[in-house]
Order: structure tokens, then sequence, then C-alpha cells
């Protein structure tokens, strides 16, 4: 080929888009703190449309967060109706320990933490340290480690 004629460039094909670790549970327990107890098929009718999934997999989602303790569950008919206890303050939390839980250096990730808060909530924290039961009473992983398991 001569260096006057150029072959077009093939097109990029695009990255298969994959949600990071995670993001799936975040979209469901964000549906079901906003509107309260649903069945699977509510959950995957409210969730964006840039999310559609299959029915089984928002079942499969809700059963892992159900049995990491986060939402809790009824029996309806042959099936069951999930909620979220508590409120947004509480998916925060969970968020919160969750990436903590993904770092394998805990001190390094809650010193970058405490350095970039506030002055106000460095002193939030540290009066709720300060008012916290003894880390002896939170078993062997410390205070937070796993969320409670409900229902």
């Amino acid at each position: 080929m001569d260096e006057g004629s150029e072959e077009p460039e093939p097109e990029a094909v695009p990255a298969a888009r994959r949600r990071s670790p995670g993001s799936l549970e975040e979209e469901v327990l964000g549906v079901l703190h906003r509107s309260g107890e649903l069945s699977p098929g509510e959950v995957r009718d409210l969730l964006p449309a840039t999310a559609r999934l299959s029915y089984s997999a928002v079942v499969t989602t809700l059963t892992r967060l159900h049995t990491k303790g986060v939402v809790t569950r009824r029996r309806h008919g042959r099936g069951y109706i999930y909620s979220a206890p508590g409120d947004p303050a509480t998916l925060v939390a969970w968020r919160m320990n969750r990436l903590l839980a993904g770092q394998a250096d805990h001190r390094r990730a809650l010193t970058h933490f405490i350095a970039a808060l506030s002055p106000t909530d460095e002193a939030l924290v540290r009066d709720l340290l300060a008012s916290a039961p003894a880390p002896a009473e939170h078993g062997e992983h410390g205070r937070g480690s796993e969320p409670r398991r409900q229902g």
C-alpha cells in the first residue's frame, strides 16, 4: 500500500458496560427506601431504565441483600415482599461499611476519610466514639462490621 492511501480505521467497539461492584444492590436498596414494601417485579419496574434487568436477577439481588441482613422480607403468596428498614442514613452507613470492607488496609482508608471530614463532622465522630459502648460488647469483629440480620 502506498503512503498516500490510508485505510479507514475500524470503528471502535464499545466495551460491554459492566456495573461497579455493589451498584445494583445500591439501586435496589434505593428503590426500597423510596417505595416501602415491594415484590421483586415491582422493584424491577421501579429501577431506572438503564438498569433494566431480568426478574431472576432482581430476585437474586434481593435474596443476597436479605442474607446480608440489609433488607427484610415476608411471605406473600408463593413469593416474598421485601423492604429496607431504617431511613436513608441507614443506606449511607451500609454503603460506607461496604466500601470499607473492600479495602485491605482499613487504617489507611479510615485515616484518609477522617482527614477529609469537616471540623464539625470530625468533632461529631469523636463524640459518637466517646459515647459508644466498649468494642468488646460488639463481638470479635468490632463495632459495625456486619449488619444485624433481620426477619
